[in-house]
């Protein structure tokens, strides 16, 4: 269950700066204007700060943990977008453009806390600060680039080539060197959350999985996963290995 919206008090306020790049970039005078109408939300593991469909009225930004942006097609059948970490802005090209969600946004581990300022305020700041406005630009175009990045992913022919991929970039942007032992991803992934991903079944992802447990390319290591033999994962990406 999530605790109650609580105003973001001063150190609540402080401790988002810190993470999101885009409330750095705002002068200290419009950040106590933003300040009275920030709120915070501590939400828990699988809870959704909103719904596909549902009305945009704020920006939200990830001040603590992972929030997952999951979109559901007609079948019914969902696809993760973008796994989105501390300092990101979520879902932002809906509330710029007054439109409804086009995806869910679910927290992915243990929990998160998520930053949110109503709309408008964020515009009136944009309207006052070349640099606040800078940043947000900035951000914007990160989220269409990841984005697109993802659509090449999923558009890779087979499972397994879609899989490698991913792993690939996770390891890139949260990869931990291990001594001798290869490539930490330090984020809780279940297999669903690799099958959405990766636009596929859960089944097929356990398969795939196995086979690449079982060359010792890729294992779970506790509630991460460990790249071992990250050349082999960079053929298969490549579609130069089965």
């Amino acid at each position: 269950m999530s605790l109650p919206d609580a105003p973001a008090d001063r150190s609540l306020l402080a401790d988002a700066v810190e993470r999101v790049p885009f409330l750095r970039a705002i002068p200290s005078r419009d950040l106590e204007r933003l300040r009275p109408y920030a709120r915070c939300r501590r939400l828990a593991r699988g809870e959704r700060a909103w719904r596909q469909g549902d009305a945009t009225s704020d920006f939200a930004f990830v001040a603590r943990g992972r929030v997952k942006l999951v979109k559901a097609g007609e079948s019914g059948r969902e696809t993760i977008l973008e796994l989105c970490g501390p300092g990101e802005l979520l879902c932002a090209n809906a509330v710029c453009s007054f439109a409804p969600y086009c995806c869910s946004a679910a927290v992915i581990g243990p929990g998160a806390v998520v930053v949110v300022v109503p709309r408008r305020d964020v515009l009136e700041v944009l309207e006052r600060s070349p640099s606040a406005a800078h940043a947000f630009l900035r951000e914007v175009t990160l989220r269409g680039m990841n984005l697109c990045q993802r659509v090449e992913e999923l558009s890779r022919g087979q499972v397994a080539r879609r899989i490698a991929t991913l792993l690939l970039r996770l390891a890139d942007q949260l990869g931990v060197a291990q001594a001798d032992e290869g490539t930490l991803i330090p984020i809780q992934l279940s297999r669903q959350d690799l099958a959405d991903l990766c636009g596929t079944t859960v089944e097929t992802t356990i398969r795939a999985m196995t086979r690449l447990g079982r060359r010792s390319i890729v294992r779970s290591a506790g509630r991460s996963l460990l790249i071992s033999d990250r050349p082999a994962l960079e053929r298969i990406a490549r579609g130069r290995e089965a």
